[in-house]
């Protein structure tokens, strides 16, 4: 066979339209629904054909937005990443990567959602969450406390003309990376999680802007930690370690832990530190 012919035979098996739902059911209940108000059926009739009805219109209205939904993803376009991020880690380093922003996922579903008569709106609420939390009171003593956290809920509903709509929900925290006041705070956190949503219900695919999907390696840059904890850290802290141990504040194990979490603790500070509660237990 000629390339020319195998070729047209390929466009021609891509361009096979997506079968629409059937309708006539519907349209048989329907009629059924006419002919007994016309003949004056009693209540309890009228009643169940119009559940029948009912059920009828609700499954056309999910097939319809399932075929909606076929259309969109056969000519959704891969969404592109154009924005970077970088952010410190918890021991020193950084670490950056990139992500597709709001305008770049509005960008490039909205067109393909009208076109195949679909449509998504948000919806939005926060609330105050008590939690604990690790805080550092005294230079290497971490204390458990409780905090409120306000958390905001996203509801992402996706919808098609016939009436059938699914909806994605996220949560998260407020945004306190940075310097940014309540409201950036707020904002940001509405923005991200928003796009989140999206994401997640269209079941959009992301790539890199100059990559074509591939994701290099992340390199983050990490502060070594010492071998030891310092000695002159630990002869500097240890008048505040003993008068929490004597006190029944901290446990020596809380305040090896948290030395741990810097530098390890070495042998002679864990005896002298044990020594410590020893006697106060005496």
């Amino acid at each position: 066979m000629p390339a020319k012919k195998k070729e047209q035979e390929l466009i021609t098996q891509d361009a096979t339209p997506i079968m629409a739902p059937d309708t006539s059911t519907v349209s048989e209940i329907g009629q059924l629904l006419n002919r007994a108000l016309e003949k004056g059926s009693d209540i309890e009739t009228l009643e169940r054909v119009m559940k029948l009805y009912k059920q009828g219109q609700d499954s056309l209205a999910r097939q319809q937005f399932n075929h909606a939904f076929a259309a969109f993803q056969k000519e959704l376009p891969v969404v592109k990443k154009s924005k970077t991020a970088s952010f410190p880690t918890s021991k020193g380093g950084t670490m950056s990567y990139s992500y597709a922003s709001m305008d770049d996922v509005v960008q490039a579903v909205q067109p393909v959602l009208h076109k195949v008569g679909l449509s998504y709106w948000f919806e939005q609420s926060q609330q105050e969450v008590q939690k604990q939390k690790a805080m550092e009171l005294q230079p290497g003593v971490l204390e458990t406390q409780p905090v409120m956290v306000t958390v905001i809920t996203i509801t992402c509903h996706l919808g098609h003309v016939s009436g059938h709509s699914i909806s994605n929900t996220v949560s998260g925290p407020m945004d306190s990376s940075g310097k940014k006041n309540p409201i950036q705070q707020m904002s940001s956190a509405v923005t991200y999680l928003r796009r989140i949503a999206l994401v997640g219900i269209l079941g959009v695919a992301c790539t890199d802007e100059d990559v074509d999907g591939y994701a290099p390696d992340i390199k983050t840059e990490e502060k070594e930690k010492p071998a030891a904890y310092p000695h002159e850290d630990f002869l500097k802290n240890l008048p505040d370690w003993t008068a929490r141990i004597e006190s029944g504040r901290n446990t020596v194990q809380e305040i090896i832990i948290s030395m741990n979490s810097k530098a390890p603790a070495t042998f002679q500070q864990v005896k002298h530190l044990q020594s410590i509660q020893r006697l106060s237990v005496k």
